[in-house]
């Protein structure tokens, strides 16, 4: 994703937010830019609130300020959050204009989304075989993945306000080839 913040023209004194808090991605984000702000999601501890130095965030509902951000990133995080599209309109909303959302998530080269649960009234409906993905905090298959995500994930990203598209990375030193970063830019 690196390299796609940097073809993006990301400078070094931009406010960026990261949905997480700690790993590869977020020294990167540090050694880079001067203003970074992380967080993870607790369940015990309300948003806004910090734990070990911490800050609780809930994509679904941000606690920042309108217009507080010039980049958002995450990796692989979007696809565990139940109302996707509440995140997006919420990531749109803390971002400043011309600012832009860069992230990764499982994504199929097939058209539509595949859903695979949902919450109804504060209970996980599941609507195929759980899947579950690794949490660097939580362990071993504990994050429920709600979605694979397909190309319409661009569609759900303009439904937010975003323009939106994909970058193709090949880095041989981080071993990835095809890779794909999904992009939205907030229109100035």
């Amino acid at each position: 994703m690196g390299a796609a913040l940097a073809r993006l023209g990301v400078r070094p004194d931009a406010h960026v937010y990261e949905m997480s808090s700690g790993g590869a991605f977020c020294r990167y984000l540090r050694r880079t830019f001067v203003h970074v702000t992380t967080s993870e999601l607790f369940d015990d501890v309300p948003p806004g609130a910090f734990r070990r130095g911490v800050q609780c965030q809930d994509v679904q509902r941000l606690t920042y300020a309108s217009a507080s951000f010039d980049v958002v990133t995450s990796t692989e995080v979007l696809e565990h959050v139940p109302d996707d599209r509440r995140a997006f309109a919420e990531l749109h909303r803390v971002l400043r204009p011309d600012g832009v959302l860069v992230f990764t998530v499982p994504l199929m080269e097939a058209a539509t989304t595949l859903e695979r649960a949902r919450l109804e009234h504060g209970a996980v409906v599941h609507l195929r075989e759980p899947e579950y993905h690794g949490d660097r905090l939580r362990g071993r298959r504990t994050a429920l993945a709600f979605r694979t995500y397909g190309m319409d994930i661009l569609d759900r990203l303009r439904g937010a306000g975003f323009e939106a598209w994909l970058e193709r990375i090949d880095d041989r030193r981080h071993a990835i080839r095809d890779g794909k970063v999904v992009v939205g830019r907030k229109p100035a």
